[in-house]
């Protein structure tokens, strides 16, 4: 079952594009996914494609 999130977004960044981010934010391989709370606070990084259980825990810990 798919369940819908509404209060959830995905942004992808180019990192090419946006070395200063990447620096910033210490990413030392792509993909890297970051889950970030509603306050800007990173939760959880998965390096690589995430899993889906990777994923479902992290949002469980936004939540």
């Amino acid at each position: 079952m798919v369940q819908t999130m509404n209060d959830v977004k995905h942004i992808q960044v180019d990192a090419e594009s946006h070395l200063e981010l990447v620096r910033e934010l210490d990413i030392r391989s792509t993909p890297t996914t970051i889950f970030i709370n509603k306050d800007g606070i990173e939760v959880g990084r998965a390096a690589g494609t995430p899993k889906r259980e990777q994923v479902l825990e992290a949002l469980e810990a936004i939540r």
